[in-house]
């Protein structure tokens, strides 16, 4: 669900009070301004198809996140359930205040607080079925009726203006929009990034997709709205949306359904709103929290992978430290720093024949698998980039001059080698008249044709002939086998058995030997 946001509260008053000059009515013009240009932002990048940045957005950060603002959210509430006034919208600066007032809690509040945390879990246990937010309120508001709770000093959330405002354009200058322009950017990340990892922390848990450019339209659509409203930016709400999605809500029904809710309670209900007490508010929004932390998922990844485990503690602490803006800052900086990481360092492996059917695989025991004497099968798990070129030309290099006897060919299983940039060509072409220097044939096995169009863009198609392509490694070591086994023929090529030319239009034979 669409609603306020602190963060981006914060940062439209920034914008927007200096230009204000101290006018109320200045303020609201500028704020429906800048809750417009916000959604128009978010709309241009929907149609720039930006959505595609969530991808980035691994597991680990989302769980990070969860667990973060989770436990930003129950902090928040704090101060409604203790009945004091809490400082600051950062997790520890909001705990330290409660612990620095704790004497000066509320005890009624308090008690009342608990009561009603009892209610939600014994609802949620017992019966799943019943709405625990709806009838928490209900109770509520019937025991400050009955029993007038304002008068024991529990806070009401008091007196709501009836109506909603008039649905109007603002009247504003291009000085306005140039202003505000930099905030509107600002704010239309926010909310994206935000609302996305929302959208896909709860498409996760419920079992369904998101479609990041429709997140888009949508977040884009609910500012455009909110400005015509005279209102001003808005986000994803987790809380709202965790009562949504606590209370059963799995489709656009729900948001149906809340909408007629607060119509029917701006027009003839608001009396009943002024006798909720705040602290049910904020006990129904500490229980959907705590259901929210990932635990168990954390435990997981711990097991799985301890690096990722260690990018969810990273997020979750960038949260509770900075704010949830800086979190997912991070999130995305560390999911992109594992990539590279991985790319750069790729896996790999020194193919010997499985002596069975003479096929070529990895990982097998000694007595399955032998080496053929002079010939050198290297497989790389990976696509040949900037990134890990260097790296993978010096473990080439490494295993020929290591190899007993010494390499007489040199197989490259190509099969995972799909993409291969420039900087990278150039570093094969590099390595391989390196080696053709020092009396190693360089040979390919089942090479992509990305690969092969790769070479012939280098120049490489004038120095590794049609016979040096192979359409598997078996097809490879038989042409080895040959040429060796019979030297009357060493200056003949070695027999067309499956070769493929550089640049030839037909797909190679995929094979796994």
């Amino acid at each position: 669900m669409a609603g306020p946001d602190a963060a981006i509260g914060l940062l439209a008053g920034s914008a927007i009070l200096p230009l204000a000059a101290g006018d109320p009515s200045r303020i609201v013009v500028l704020a429906a301004v800048l809750s417009l240009l916000s959604g128009v932002v978010l709309l241009l990048a929907a149609r720039l198809k930006l959505g595609i940045i969530a991808d980035l957005l691994s597991r680990p950060v989302l769980i990070g996140y969860l667990n973060g603002a989770s436990l930003v959210l129950i902090a928040t509430q704090l101060g409604k359930m203790f009945g004091i006034k809490t400082q600051g919208e950062e997790f520890f600066q909001i705990v330290y205040t409660v612990f620095e007032k704790l004497p000066e809690t509320h005890l009624a509040t308090f008690f009342f607080g608990v009561l009603l945390v009892a209610l939600l879990v014994g609802l949620a246990r017992w019966l799943p079925r019943v709405p625990g937010a709806l009838a928490v309120c209900s109770v509520a508001v019937a025991a400050t009726f009955v029993f007038d709770l304002g008068s024991y000093g529990i806070a009401l959330v008091g007196k709501v203006p009836s109506g909603i405002p008039h649905l109007t354009i603002p009247s504003f200058g291009w000085g306005d929009i140039a202003a505000l322009a930099p905030a509107a950017v600002a704010i239309a990340f926010l909310a994206f990034s935000d609302g996305i990892l929302l959208a896909q922390t709860f498409a996760e848990k419920n079992g369904y997709e998101v479609r990041p450019n429709r997140e888009l339209v949508a977040l884009g659509s609910a500012n455009i709205l909110a400005g015509l409203w005279q209102g001003f930016p808005v986000s994803a709400s987790q809380s709202r949306t965790s009562i949504v999605d606590s209370a059963g809500g799995m489709t656009q029904v729900a948001q149906l359904i809340l909408a007629f809710g607060l119509l029917l309670f701006l027009f003839f209900l608001t009396g009943l709103i002024a006798l909720l007490p705040k602290v049910a508010l904020g006990a129904i929004l500490i229980v959907t929290a705590i259901g929210m932390l990932e635990v168990a998922s954390l435990k997981g990844l711990y097991k799985i992978d301890r690096v990722e485990c260690g990018i969810a503690f990273g997020v979750t602490a960038a949260i509770l430290l900075a704010g949830v803006v800086p979190g997912i800052i991070l999130g995305l900086l560390l999911s992109l720093t594992t990539v590279l990481v991985e790319v750069s360092r790729p896996g790999d492996a020194v193919l010997r024949r499985l002596r069975s059917d003479g096929k070529f695989h990895d990982c097998l025991d000694d007595d399955e698998a032998e080496s053929v004497p002079g010939l050198l099968v290297y497989r790389l798990y990976a696509p040949l980039i900037f990134a890990n070129a260097r790296h993978v030309v010096n473990r080439i290099r490494s295993l020929v001059e290591q190899a007993e006897p010494p390499v007489k060919w040199l197989v490259i299983d190509a099969q995972a080698i799909h993409d291969m940039d420039i900087t990278s060509a150039q570093r094969f072409v590099e390595l391989h008249r390196e080696l053709i220097a020092r009396g190693v044939d360089v040979k390919i096995a089942d090479a992509p044709r990305p690969f092969r169009e790769e070479l012939a863009k280098v120049g490489l198609s004038e120095e590794i002939g049609g016979t040096d392509f192979y359409v598997s490694v078996k097809r490879a070591a038989e042409a080895y086998d040959r040429y060796y086994a019979a030297p009357a023929k060493a200056a003949e090529p070695p027999d067309a058995i499956g070769f493929v030319k550089l640049g030839q239009s037909s797909k190679p034979t995929r094979s796994f030997s």
